[in-house]
């Protein structure tokens, strides 16, 4: 099985036959005509124009929302801080904004646990 080529390659493989076909009108393909094949390159041309274009406005889409969660995940971060700040670190304000109250915290274990090497 071959690999399919890509949109460009079949768009100038496209515009190489209507070329060819200009320039030679006694040409025949069978049951395809000259303008059969040029209306099917017109659409398959403004086809792939309008699937750039909503790629684009996609992209841009994209973009808005990305810029949109970033500001919003800042201020949950500071609304946090400020919640930790005014009523303390094991406070259920904290922990309704998603903050870990301090006395639900694990305690830290220490890295190592073995003996000290001898000196």
């Amino acid at each position: 099985m071959t690999k399919s080529k890509s949109f460009d390659s079949v768009q100038a493989d496209g515009e190489n036959l209507v070329r060819v076909w200009d320039a030679n009108p006694d040409f025949s393909l069978g049951d395809v005509t000259r303008p059969q094949f040029k209306t099917m390159m017109t659409t398959f041309t403004a086809a792939r124009a309008t699937a750039n274009d909503l790629r684009t406005q996609l992209t841009a889409a994209v973009n808005a929302v990305n810029d949109q969660s970033r500001q919003i995940n800042d201020i949950c971060v500071r609304a946090r801080a400020g919640a930790r700040a005014q009523f303390g670190p094991d406070s259920t304000q904290y922990d309704q904004l998603g903050g870990t109250r301090k006395s639900e915290r694990k305690p830290r274990k220490k890295k190592g646990g073995g003996a000290a090497p001898a000196a």
